[in-house]
């Protein structure tokens, strides 16, 4: 049994993805996952059933937190006592992993949850861009298996580095039974980071224009502080309710009363116009129809299955007079609710465990990693892309 082990730089309470891959790929493997702890960030864990380690990061954020966690992973690594491939979660922390699987003569995997250089936090830092962009162009093409979480930015890393790679989607674990969603609720339920470009700010300032819709946001992030400073100034107290970061073992309980799960994602950079978040899919998973704004993959999406409304310009007045139509049409939210419960009965993690499987056996064995559609493991994920097919890049 081969032993992996997966490198983050998040505590791991609010981590799905990585929690999806280690419960599939322990089905085969012997799992470690190894996440970071600093003095902002060290929440409790929940058990897990494989492996886990926190390493300590005297730092909470910025260079100098990056900087010494990857130092902190590549002394672990060195010095872990036996494994046989490391899978580096993102390109943050891929410097330390490459380096470790080089030195000690292992095997060495990428999970690109994010088009990292092209992501928010780059916009107008061109500097802090430039540098991560050399490191980019430096690893990756030393990185023989790549997985990507949407056919475009799959496209962009083929492009730009003449391989393969593969697209695992942030698809959520089957669950049985749904929520029960109702139009007259009125909720709009908002799960994830809040940070830059996530359209949370116009929904907010859409809310000041109609009446009786409610907002729950379940999470946080840097622009917290801004956000509910702008629900005082809209004076939307008791409307919008802020209940913070929830382990994501918890968020399933917030959605049973919501009408519709919102991913505004603003497509400002690449990383957001690629997008396809773990909350649409986790909303759908429970039978909610979507709400989205401009981002063309979650468009087309809901396009696709039918399964909500899409916001052609994420504005406050466009999304005010969006929810006064959507109040209206009860016969049209119930199609988009039975909709919703069809595209779950797809959507889900189990459909593209094989595939997973099949990347870290061709890894592990150091095969080469042809076009996906090609592979009989990953038919299921494969027949995905369909949904995304006349979305350019």
């Amino acid at each position: 049994m081969a032993r992996v082990i997966h490198c983050i730089l998040n505590n791991l309470v609010y981590e799905q993805r990585l929690h999806k891959l280690a419960l599939t790929l322990s089905q085969a493997h012997e799992v470690e996952v190894v996440g970071v702890v600093t003095s902002r960030a060290c929440e409790p864990l929940s058990q897990r059933p494989y492996k886990v380690t926190r390493l300590l990061i005297p730092v909470p954020r910025g260079p100098l937190f990056f900087l010494l966690a990857n130092i902190r992973f590549l002394f672990y690594l060195l010095f872990r006592a036996e494994w046989d491939a490391v899978v580096a979660c993102d390109l943050d922390i891929l410097p330390a992993c490459w380096a470790a699987a080089r030195l000690r003569r292992r095997k060495v995997l990428l999970d690109s949850r994010e088009l990292y250089t092209h992501s928010s936090f780059m916009v107008g830092r061109p500097s802090k861009r430039r540098i991560w962009m050399l490191l980019e162009k430096m690893l990756y093409p030393r990185v023989g298996y790549i997985l990507a979480v949407s056919p475009p930015i799959a496209r962009y890393f083929e492009r730009r580095y003449k391989r393969p790679v593969w697209v695992i989607y942030n698809l959520p674990l089957r669950r049985r039974g749904f929520a029960r969603p109702y139009l007259e609720n009125r909720l709009l339920l908002y799960q994830g980071m809040l940070h830059p470009h996530r359209g949370l700010e116009e929904l907010i300032l859409g809310l000041s224009h109609v009446r009786d819709w409610k907002l729950w946001i379940v999470g946080d992030g840097p622009l917290r502080g801004y956000l509910e400073g702008l629900v005082k100034q809209q004076r939307l107290e008791e409307r919008v309710t802020f209940f913070g970061a929830v382990p994501f073992e918890a968020l399933e309980g917030y959605a049973q009363q919501a009408t519709f799960g919102v991913s505004g994602e603003l497509p400002r950079a690449l990383n957001h116009k690629y997008a396809l978040p773990n909350k649409a899919f986790d909303y759908l998973q429970q039978g909610i129809p979507l709400l989205v704004g401009e981002a063309p993959l979650l468009q087309a999406l809901v396009r696709y299955y039918g399964c909500g409304k899409v916001v052609e310009s994420w504005r406050p007045h466009e999304i005010a007079r969006t929810l006064e139509e959507i109040g209206r049409e009860y016969v049209t939210y119930v199609e988009w609710v039975e909709n919703a419960r069809r595209a779950a009965k797809e959507l889900h993690w189990e459909r593209q465990a094989p595939c997973l499987l099949e990347w870290v056996r061709r890894g592990l064995a150091q095969e080469s990693l042809p076009p996906q559609q090609e592979v009989p493991a990953c038919e299921g994920v494969s027949a995905l892309h369909k949904i995304y097919q006349q979305v350019g890049d």
